[in-house]
């Protein structure tokens, strides 16, 4: 019994990776960099949203390594990361799309010396070899109405995503705004680590200029879901910080985009836009 026991505790993973693909032509490097890491203590889960066969010829080279593989037309980018986390075996969950990849081969071994304590976990990373760091300090609701954590430098407990909603499937670009921000509100541990987790792809929907409208659109509409009224007015009066120059003159957009703030002389002017 003890031993029947041991053999199916081996068999839980601590971590799921989840990858999601629709006709990527850089897939390759995704899944090179997942295969090469130093541990391999992880569930890898696949979910394609039925590609080419060029992309599917791919997927077949590393086919031993993939735990499980779905390769179906779906309904867009967060129904297929939906699918994958409701697949997930592994206590926490960390989306590494097609595209993107883990930044060296020691990530999940620093990820694991690191501790997978809190509720959430996230680290550095990279834009196109650039890196960034995601150290934010004290995540607050001031952060997430002008920020968001990144997806695939973020770890997660599966059962946030139980407990307070998988993926918004109306939003097409901002729905892990949504749900990074909900966890903050129902008070989810979080830590950061300071591992390079990932390198994702500037290329990807969230980052191309031609959507940039929308996911402000969606950013908006998430804020007024997630926080009351009187946290968002309190944001929007709130003074922008502003360096030396830009108290001299400068114009920008409030957090919202609902205001033109123009700086002149250390005095700000607010103009709806």
């Amino acid at each position: 019994m003890a031993h029947n026991q041991t053999q199916q505790d081996e068999k839980k993973y601590k971590l799921s990776i989840i990858t999601i693909c629709l006709n990527e032509p850089n897939v390759e490097k995704t899944c090179k960099s997942i295969v090469w890491q130093t541990n391999q203590n992880f569930e890898w889960i696949v979910i394609d949203g039925g590609s080419n066969k060029e992309t599917l010829d791919v997927f077949e080279k590393y086919k031993h390594r993939i735990n499980k593989f779905i390769s179906e037309k779906d309904k867009g980018i967060y129904n297929a990361c939906n699918k994958g986390i409701r697949l997930a075996e592994g206590e926490f969950v960390l989306l590494i799309n097609a595209g993107d990849t883990l930044y060296k081969e020691t990530v999940i071994e620093d990820i694991f010396k690191c501790g997978l304590s809190e509720d959430m976990v996230y680290g550095d990373y990279a834009i196109n070899a650039q890196l960034h760091n995601g150290d934010y300090g004290k995540l607050t609701t001031s952060f997430f109405m002008k920020g968001t954590l990144h997806t695939p430098a973020t770890i997660v407990r599966k059962i946030l995503y139980e407990k307070y909603g998988y993926f918004d499937e109306k939003y097409k670009i901002a729905s892990d705004f949504k749900a990074f921000a909900l966890f903050f509100k129902n008070n989810a541990s979080y830590k950061y680590i300071p591992v390079i987790i990932s390198d994702f792809d500037i290329n990807g929907i969230s980052s191309s200029k031609k959507n940039h409208k929308l996911l402000f659109k969606e950013r908006r509409n998430i804020i007024e879901e997630c926080f009351t009224q009187e946290e968002i007015q309190k944001e929007v009066n709130k003074p922008l910080e502003n360096s030396f120059l830009e108290n001299i003159f400068s114009v920008k957009n409030t957090f919202d985009r609902k205001y033109k703030v123009i700086t002149v002389l250390g005095i700000q002017f607010r103009i709806k836009i």
